[in-house]
């Protein structure tokens, strides 16, 4: 073949080129662009200086760290991103609902960051828990200052599921480390340990107190019990 030659390993090439470049050690020198080991594999389009690393190595893309060692796995996507108008989250760190960044360092072993939950405003006090809506048992928390239950949606607790309880049918107020409770004129009464209250009359509430709306049962228990312990 004219203008060409062949090699011992069969390559046909320029017969003015010194060496077989498809050979080891040919005229196009086995270190190609960058330094590149054209013996070894290279992923397409992987950075060939990206922090002085040996692009021998597989390397994914999308990696964001610049000075990252090729010996470790590059991520796609990786980096300290978040969506617009959140703030940016370390993702070798673990987050956790409603923890806030001030009980970070105290959760997990200081290892937890923030996940910015509103809180209620009120401190909670106690709750009321009723087996009667619920065979496995359904609890409510009552809070610092005035708690309303009844049908209504509008109420601090509202019960939907028994259609004899009044739309505002009682209010329990927890004030100076005491609690009240007082029927609000309801058709079908309220009762606490099976005496009947009188309208818009406050009673004391301890903890433990049985509490009867209509056909609706509660158990009382406060958090001062708790404390306390």
């Amino acid at each position: 073949m004219n203008g060409f030659k062949k090699c011992d390993n069969g390559h046909f090439y320029k017969e003015d080129l010194n060496a077989c470049p498809y050979c080891p050690g040919g005229s196009i020198s086995s270190k190609n662009v960058g330094g590149n080991d054209l013996n070894k594999t290279i992923v397409a389009g992987a950075g060939m200086t990206q922090g002085g690393s040996d692009n021998a190595k597989t390397q994914v893309f999308g990696s964001q760290s610049e000075n990252a060692g090729s010996d470790q796995t590059k991520v796609f996507g990786s980096g300290n991103s978040a969506a617009p108008g959140q703030p940016k989250r370390d993702l070798n760190r673990t987050y956790i609902a409603g923890v806030t960044d001030e009980d970070s360092t105290s959760a997990v072993g200081g290892n937890a960051s923030i996940d910015s939950t509103p809180r209620s405003a009120r401190r909670i006090v106690g709750w009321v828990l009723s087996y009667t809506l619920d065979p496995m048992g359904v609890d409510y928390r009552i809070y610092e200052g005035n708690n309303s239950i009844g049908r209504n949606p509008g109420n601090t607790i509202t019960i939907t599921k028994d259609t004899t309880i009044s739309g505002e049918h009682v209010n329990i107020l927890y004030r100076s480390g005491r609690f009240y409770i007082k029927d609000k004129m309801t058709a079908n009464g309220t009762y606490v340990n099976d005496e009947e209250l009188e309208v818009e009359k406050a009673y004391p509430l301890n903890d433990s107190d049985i509490i009867r709306m209509a056909n609706t049962t509660f158990i009382f228990r406060s958090s001062e019990i708790l404390d306390k312990k």
